[in-house]
């Protein structure tokens, strides 16, 4: 991981710009302007859909839950394995504008380009293009194209493509045009996955133009889903709707409408094309193209302008809310902001779909779901954005029926085991070690499952469908170890593998165990709970699952009896029984263009034989449920795993950094948090082109809230341990809790706590209780 960049952009705080245009650069481009709204999402292609091949771009258009399938070849397969994959699928392309200046044809490649400028508003979520361009033949005229994925629609996605005549009169000619000959970019994108999807993975149904419309419907080759697309056209000058007469043109995968009018030097003419996509995991397929059709209408009438500014309201209301402020230095509140940008877009809200790890940028980890949701993103959305937090635990509720059939096949005769990764909420991980193996994804879900009862104070949510998730994330824990007479009786876990995978199908990971402990205590609180409060609710609970309570006999002896391994000569928690006894890691001998790819350089019995970890593991348990240990406690373990730690993941040093804050290692915090805060924004790890690392922008906030602001919430208790870094002024951020909406503001001299909506709220500073009343309340604390 390079740190030492520059910029790639100029430092602006609410704005990412592109002042030139590079080829080399334009993959990378595509995911910096890539938009989203969770359901949609577009790379930041340009209109004129240039022919960049395999290396340089990628024209990427995404429903989140949409995917192709494709039988899984295995050298020698596994039972259990999964046998069809799940990718997310590039969709027809409906972007595609061409632009004919007095018969000239726009393009960037071709004459010149003056005063160019590609900008991500962050603040209003739109993509701006503008600039200058002379033709060939020395006419010139001002472009301005405005583009935005819409929150108020989530099927809806808008380009305005104003043209401006600057030194002639002449004939205008716009092309909108419907290309379906796409597929994925696998081998680019996923370079060690074998099976695909290759090749156009989509069936023509339908594909029609007229009037002002395109539409398309097709179905996968693979997973049998059909989808629909279509645009609808709106022609403006000087500011009024013109009457257009368009002209279709058919092919086999393609369609195009195109509209021409006289141009008046000075005066601007402007295209607003309406997109809309869907698919039948929303509606059956006969109904399709009537709802594409009706909110394409719909987007028409209401016009860009309109949904603009609807546009600028949602994320008016979700800084008001989610910024972070830094006073000190503007290029990592760039960062912050773009991060954020790039997680509220991303995050699915319809509770059918997650999360990817790459959002909605890009092919990478085959648009699959992981941890990374509940353990980096939810945290972020549940005191910023709790209906949108809800539906994503409302995405893995819905998914239960999946993970109860996944805990068969691997031999649990009751309860649910998630999936490591998936789309469908079935197991897609080829690669048991690294993917199955990984059990703590259950006690992920359920940890984020209680951040979100704990911060919102949600009980209907934990009757309705918590306390079901606990109850059979709880049952698998319950079964997959045993009390070992050889460690004193004590439960133990064998043969899992925890967040980091240079250690892989060890028994008792830390982790693993302190999350299985905590999942099952969540479980039987939850269980006691509704015996007091909602007896209806357990009954309904004891019914649907074959459940007794006599089964939390065996939880609570668990909770009381698990294990941990310990050093006593160092008086740290090693990651697994085996840890200790691993050959030490010597990073000398490992070629410098190697080190952070050993997977892709050297044999995993190689790796898996030493002692180091390839990411925050054991220290992240230990941040989680800090209220466990003591300072003291952490402070040897976070010394010891600085140690051995190669921080080869980008999920890493923002754990890092809360942990060091907690023990009053801020400057060293410090250096941690640069390292994450502008990682995917200039590129660290010269990959960013795949898609964004949705973790790490995630872990971005944490560092700034858990880590230097040492927020906490256990136990349902807010704390508040407040630091600052010595190069910073101030800072400031908002949390919601339990309704109430709370200000915190960070400087060298105090911390102040200020209501901004909302009643009584309770929570400590540096263990001093303190009770504000209502809005307007507020109560400062000297550093």
């Amino acid at each position: 991981m390079n740190t030492e960049k520059q910029p790639i952009y100029p430092v602006e705080v609410w704005d990412i710009t592109e002042q030139e245009f590079q080829k080399e650069n334009n993959y990378r481009n595509e995911t910096t302007f890539a938009l989203s709204n969770g359901y949609i999402g577009t790379r930041g292609t340009f209109e004129e859909a240039y022919p960049f091949d395999i290396d340089t771009g990628l024209e990427g258009n995404f429903v989140n839950g949409f995917y192709e399938s494709e039988h899984i070849r295995y050298g020698e397969a596994n039972f259990g394995s999964p046998l069809l994959s799940q990718s997310l699928l590039n969709l027809p392309n409906l972007k595609e504008t061409r632009v004919l200046l007095d018969g000239e044809i726009f393009s960037m490649a071709e004459g010149s380009v003056e005063e160019y400028k590609r900008t991500l508003h962050m603040k209003e979520g739109v993509l701006e293009r503008t600039l200058v361009w002379t033709s060939p033949k020395g006419k010139k005229t001002k472009i301005r194209i405005s583009r935005l994925v819409s929150f108020a629609r989530k099927n809806i996605m808008i380009i305005r493509y104003e043209v401006t005549p600057l030194n002639y009169n002449g004939r205008v000619e716009f092309v909108s045009k419907l290309s379906a000959d796409v597929e994925n970019h696998t081998r680019k994108t996923n370079p060690i996955v074998d099976y695909g999807p290759f090749g156009r993975r989509l069936e023509k149904k339908k594909l029609w133009a007229k009037a002002d419309r395109l539409y398309y419907e097709g179905e996968t080759i693979g997973s049998h889903l059909t989808m629909a697309c279509g645009s609808a056209h709106t022609i403006l000058s000087r500011k009024e709707t013109v009457k257009a007469d368009w002209k279709a043109e058919m092919g086999e995968l393609e369609a195009s409408l195109s509209c021409a009018l006289d141009g008046t030097k000075g005066e601007t003419i402007a295209l607003e094309k309406f997109i809309c996509y869907t698919t039948q995991l929303d509606m059956p397929k006969e109904e399709l193209e009537a709802f594409v059709t009706e909110e394409l209408n719909r987007a028409r009438q209401d016009g860009y302008s309109y949904l603009e500014e609807r546009q600028k309201e949602y994320m008016e209301s979700f800084w008001k809310i989610a910024d972070v402020r830094i006073k000190g230095n503007e290029a990592l509140q760039q960062g912050i902001h773009f991060n954020l940008f790039h997680i509220i877009q991303s995050a699915g809200r319809d509770g059918r779909t997650g999360m990817g790890a790459k959002g909605l940028s890009g092919e990478g980890y085959e648009g699959h779901y992981f941890w990374d949701t509940e353990m980096y993103v939810l945290p972020v959305l549940v005191y910023t954005e709790p209906e949108a937090a809800r539906h994503l635990l409302d995405y893995r509720y819905s998914t239960l029926d999946q993970a109860r059939s996944r805990a068969r096949i691997l031999g649990h005769e009751k309860g649910a085991l998630y999936p490591w990764r998936t789309i469908n909420g079935e197991e897609a991980s080829t690669y048991y070690p690294l993917g199955t193996a990984q059990y703590h994804i259950n006690g992920d879900i359920s940890y984020a499952l209680s951040l979100y009862l704990q911060v919102t104070g949600d009980v209907e949510y934990l009757k309705e469908k918590g306390a079901e998730i606990l109850i059979e994330t709880a049952r698998v824990w319950a079964d997959v170890g045993s009390f070992a007479k050889c460690k004193g009786g004590k439960y133990c876990i064998c043969d899992v593998t925890g967040p980091d995978e240079y250690n892989v199908l060890v028994d008792n990971n830390f982790y693993t165990n302190l999350m299985a402990r905590e999942n099952l205590r969540d479980a039987v609180n939850a269980v006691e709970y509704l015996e007091t409060h909602a007896p209806e609710c357990l009954k309904a609970l004891e019914e649907k699952l074959e459940f007794s309570t006599e089964e939390t006999l065996l939880w609570k002896e668990i909770i009381e009896k698990m294990y941990f391994p310990y050093d006593e000569e160092r008086q740290v928690y090693p990651m697994d029984d085996g840890f200790m006894m691993r050959k030490p890691w010597d990073e000398n001998k490992i070629p410098p263009e190697k080190r952070a790819w050993l997977y892709e350089n050297y044999h995993p019995l190689f790796i898996m034989r030493h002692r180091m970890s390839k990411q925050a593991d054991a220290i992240l348990g230990m941040y989680l449920h800090s209220n466990l240990f003591t300072k003291e406690e952490i402070k040897r373990n976070y010394d010891f795993y600085q140690e051995v730690t190669l921080h080869h993941s980008s999920l890493s040093t923002c754990i890092f950094e809360i942990v060091a804050c907690s023990i009053g290692y801020l400057e060293e915090g410090y250096e941690y948090f640069s390292q994450s805060a502008r990682m995917d924004l200039d590129d660290y790890h010269n990959n960013f082109y795949a898609g964004i690392h949705a973790a790490n922008m995630a872990g971005t906030w944490q560092a700034i809230v858990n880590g230097f602001a040492g927020v906490r919430c256990q136990n349902s208790k807010l704390t508040f341990e407040p630091s600052i870094p010595k190069e910073w002024e101030e800072y400031a951020f908002r949390l919601r809790f339990r309704g109430t909406l709370l200000e915190i503001q960070i400087s060298k001299k105090e911390a102040k706590f200020t209501v901004i909506e909302g009643t009584v709220i309770q929570f400590s500073v540096d263990g001093k209780e303190i009770t504000l009343q209502g809005e307007g309340e507020t109560y400062v604390e000297e550093l």
